[in-house]
């Protein structure tokens, strides 16, 4: 589900292959696939600390009860 990181990321692709799509709402026909082999750099909102914050706070499984 759509979520930042206010940190750069870079992802190196060694196998497999790596979905990703960027954007506030999630839409599957924009997902773009990345080969092995691939380097993806996504520019962080800023430099800092790691951190995940999902756009809306419902998807994030860290709050989810489990039972």
């Amino acid at each position: 589900m759509p979520h930042r990181h206010p940190e750069d990321r870079v992802y190196t692709v060694i196998s497999g292959v790596f979905y990703i799509g960027l954007g506030d709402q999630f839409d599957g026909d924009k997902v773009k696939a990345f080969p092995p082999g691939s380097v993806v750099v996504l520019p962080g909102n800023a430099i800092g600390p790691l951190g995940l914050e999902y756009m809306d706070p419902g998807d994030d499984p860290r709050k989810q009860n489990y039972q």
